[in-house]
């Protein structure tokens, strides 16, 4: 793999450049995570580095990230499509942001923000699809596609569940929150009440045209810290909560996504599977 000469794109970058076009961002360990399976990590990094140089890829080097292991030498890098790249998925008809521009004035915040959506989503719709589950990821719906007019929360991301026995057509629907900092009371109520009138009005069910059988609504924190925080002031709520609303740390669901590390503030005496039968 050759730095100097323009690439021969290959099946692997193409998985890649649809990935990102999805997310809009990823960085090196999201890269090693889902692309390019089989390689070293040194034949990764190499690749990278040549469809950079041929403006397929742009690397932004940003903050080091707490509890990230990038050496301050190497840095902590977050990836998007660059104008090749950004041409060769327009020409495969896939819609694309281009980011080119804006990624220089981007808060480096809000990049591993959704660098972190993206490896949870994409982490869980693959250890449903290879794991021991009755159900699997069927789409993805992320932020942009996600947004609808006539409800008040934007969530991260929507994953659309669906049983592995085709013959039964339902959904369960998660909608991600990815949780960038401590929450704070009145921001985390709000939110609660727009859940539970997007719930009662079945709004995502009929904008998606969905046989919808339950809501999950997961709360996901970095730190540990943030997620004991989230839970007490979910616990605080003083209202209704329509829908089932989970809880979970970032380390926890990126590792470990199909096992019981789901906690419900409402019942706190044990821990649930995403996916398993509720209280």
């Amino acid at each position: 793999m050759g730095h100097k000469n323009k690439p021969r794109i290959l099946d692997d970058d193409i998985e890649l450049m649809v990935r990102i076009a999805k997310h809009g961002f990823v960085d090196m360990d999201y890269i090693q995570l889902f692309a390019y399976k089989g390689r070293k990590k040194d034949t990764i990094e190499r690749r990278i580095l040549q469809l950079t140089l041929h403006d397929f890829l742009i690397i932004e080097r940003t903050f080091i990230p707490a509890n990230h292991t990038a050496s301050f030498r190497t840095g902590y890098k977050i990836v998007t499509l660059g104008k090749r790249g950004l041409q060769y998925m327009g020409d495969m008809g896939y819609e694309a942001k281009d980011n080119t521009k804006a990624f220089l004035n981007y808060s480096p915040y809000y990049m591993y923000h959704q660098v972190q959506v993206a490896t949870v989503c994409d982490i869980l719709q693959q250890e449903y699809e290879q794991g021991v589950s009755n159900w699997y990821v069927d789409e993805i719906l992320n932020e942009k596609e996600a947004y609808l007019e006539e409800a008040s929360n934007r969530p991260d991301a929507v994953l659309i569940f669906k049983h592995k026995d085709r013959t039964k057509t339902s959904a369960v629907l998660v909608y991600l929150e990815m949780e960038r900092s401590y929450p704070k009371q009145e921001r985390l109520e709000r939110k609660i009440r727009a859940y539970n009138r997007l719930v009662n009005e079945e709004l995502y069910a009929n904008a998606l045209s969905l046989t919808v059988i339950d809501h999950r609504v997961l709360f996901v924190s970095k730190v540990r810290n943030d997620q004991q925080l989230l839970t007490r002031k979910i616990q605080e709520y003083k209202g209704k909560i329509d829908f089932n609303l989970l809880v979970a740390g970032y380390e926890d669901v990126t590792k470990d996504p199909l096992n019981d590390i789901y906690e419900m503030p409402l019942h706190v005496e044990e821990t649930y599977k995403l996916m398993g039968q509720l209280p």
